[in-house]
């Protein structure tokens, strides 16, 4: 008794800090700087490719001596310099933007991945919580029950009934137990993931209308089209339109006795885009991959419309059993009535009348339950259409 009042305490002390509501948004960014997200943290690097050059310049000297007397000798050095085309500076390009892009759909996936974690953790605790106020209305009832029979009993009545009501106290005192540990999981899960003590009261999202207009926003599509993209100009730079132009610029020191010379000179190498420009080897790689990513595509747009159908079909079946328990709850309440009229009348079987008014208590609240199975199934749609808070 002592365990169920001190949580009672626990669970309504967080439903009073719980209206200071965080907004969405607001405990994504807690939850994101709880993880290391350094390695997204900076592009710098991205951008750390020369303009002009393809590789290093390199430099070459060259000396030659003569064996005789009368001969020349001859000191050359070449500084090599590998220009990039105008073709391989705007693949270059291209690569640098899709790199930038690889970072920002990386960033997505990983607020939608902890989004997932967000969401999911509000729900199960909200389950849980409305789980534990059932049984406690419940038992609180019961607890009222077992009053009356005690002073039915110090009056000289018969103690069965107390001893069934009793019996029930202690099975719903066992459920409250489980369902303590339960809510007390789901909070400490909240916790670990924003960092935040008080789960929000009034959290709430849309399902979604459309989920084809918002499937290529998806992140995983967008990583997938843009490797596609990127396979596309990895297979152009291996062409010989993307060699570079070699310029080297030469100094030529010639010594003979009597006499010296030096001279001075460039030379440039330039590709030539005659004939076929990619290997086969080339053409195979870049075949493979393009239908490797094309299949994920497919596989990934298949398994996303039979899970969005699945929680549609769920949300429906969901929607229509609401609609039946608010009249249920309204046809309960008045049995439960009746049933107490009766009761205090004495023109009912005791034990039955207690075991019928607890499955009536517990029906009575079904349709706030389903109510939660209804808005978390909602934020399931928005997490598999790739939505992040």
């Amino acid at each position: 008794m002592l365990s169920s009042l001190l949580f009672s305490v626990e669970v309504s002390s967080v439903e009073v800090a719980a209206l200071e509501d965080f907004s969405p948004q607001v405990l994504l960014a807690k939850s994101l700087n709880r993880l290391d997200v350094n390695q997204f943290a900076s592009t710098e690097k991205l951008s750390e490719v020369s303009d002009w050059l393809v590789g290093l310049p390199s430099v070459s000297l060259s000396l030659l001596n003569s064996d005789n007397n009368l001969g020349t000798d001859e000191y050359e050095l070449s500084v090599n310099l590998p220009f990039k085309t105008r073709a391989r500076k705007n693949l270059d390009k291209q690569l640098l933007l899709q790199s930038q892009s690889f970072v920002a759909i990386a960033q997505k996936r990983q607020a939608l991945f902890v989004s997932g974690l967000i969401r999911e953790s509000i729900w199960q605790y909200k389950i849980a919580l409305k789980q534990h106020e059932i049984e406690q209305n419940k038992l609180n009832w019961l607890n009222k029950q077992m009053v009356l029979l005690n002073q039915l009993v110090k009056s000289g009545g018969s103690n069965l009934d107390l001893l069934f009501v009793e019996k029930q106290v202690f099975a719903e005192k066992l459920l409250l137990l489980e369902l303590e540990q339960q809510v007390q999981l789901r909070q400490k899960q909240f916790r670990q993931i924003t960092g935040e003590d008080t789960v929000p009261k009034n959290f709430y999202e849309d399902g979604i209308n459309d989920e084809r207009a918002i499937f290529a926003q998806h992140p995983n599509v967008q990583q997938l089209q843009l490797s596609m993209q990127q396979a596309d100009v990895l297979y152009e730079l291996s062409g010989k339109s993307s060699n570079p132009i070699n310029v080297s610029l030469t100094a030529l020191d010639i010594r003979a006795t009597g006499a010296n010379d030096r001279q001075y000179g460039i030379g440039i190498e330039v590709p030539i885009g005659l004939g076929k420009s990619k290997t086969q080897a080339d053409s195979s790689n870049w075949l493979q991959q393009q239908n490797s990513l094309s299949n994920q595509l497919i596989t990934f747009e298949r398994t996303f419309s039979t899970q969005f159908l699945a929680l549609r079909n769920e949300h429906k079946f969901l929607s229509q059993k609401q609609s039946l328990l608010e009249q249920q709850a309204l046809k309960t309440q008045q049995i439960f009535n009746k049933l107490e009229q009766l009761r205090n009348n004495n023109e009912l079987n005791q034990g039955l009348f207690y075991q019928r008014m607890i499955e009536l208590i517990a029906a009575m609240h079904q349709g706030e339950l389903n109510q939660l199975y209804i808005t978390q199934n909602q934020s399931r749609q928005k997490q598999l259409a790739g939505a992040s808070l």
